[in-house]
């Protein structure tokens, strides 16, 4: 299962803020998108065979919650070296933060090199936690990918982003 998937690949979508839209502080100027990162622990299972990894998620969010990520990593054991994340400039997970406790991901997808169960995890909208505690923001996910996969984790992002509702 993936736990956490602490990762980074968030750019921006420049789009009309949608009515009772949640906001992200410090945007860019102009609410403009800001780079970020999200780092922690994530779990990436596939078919019972867990792989914990530390995990980093980067790109952008503007200050309408618009999210683009287009890198992901997983790092740590030997095995995390066998997941790849398809997120990258020319193909981000997108998104946009729903409400202040939750965002939303789309084209969430990995690929397991691996003989052995491997294989291609994904595409997938994935919906998860956003909670700022007024000093962190913490991104909780815990998603099941078509192709037998699931991840699962925590991940802090840098800077601290204030997401006012």
């Amino acid at each position: 299962m993936l736990k956490t998937i602490s990762a980074t690949l968030f750019t921006l979508i420049l789009s009309a803020a949608p009515a009772n839209a949640v906001t992200i502080t410090p945007p860019g100027p102009g609410g403009a998108a800001l780079p970020f990162s999200a780092v922690g622990t994530a779990t990436v299972g596939k078919l019972g065979i867990d792989f914990n990894c530390n995990t980093v998620f980067s790109g952008t969010v503007d200050g309408y919650g618009n999210i683009r990520i287009t890198n992901a990593t997983f790092k740590g054991a030997t095995l995390c070296k066998l997941i790849k994340a398809n997120a990258s400039a020319l193909a981000p997970w997108t998104g946009h933060v729903d409400t202040a406790t939750q965002f939303t991901l789309d084209n969430v997808a990995v690929t397991i090199n691996s003989p052995l169960g491997g294989g291609v995890c994904g595409p997938n909208k994935v919906v998860a936690t956003i909670n700022d505690n007024g000093s962190e923001t913490i991104l909780g996910l815990n998603a099941q990918l078509s192709g037998g996969c699931s991840i699962n984790g925590v991940l802090n992002t840098s800077p601290y982003l204030q997401v006012k509702p």
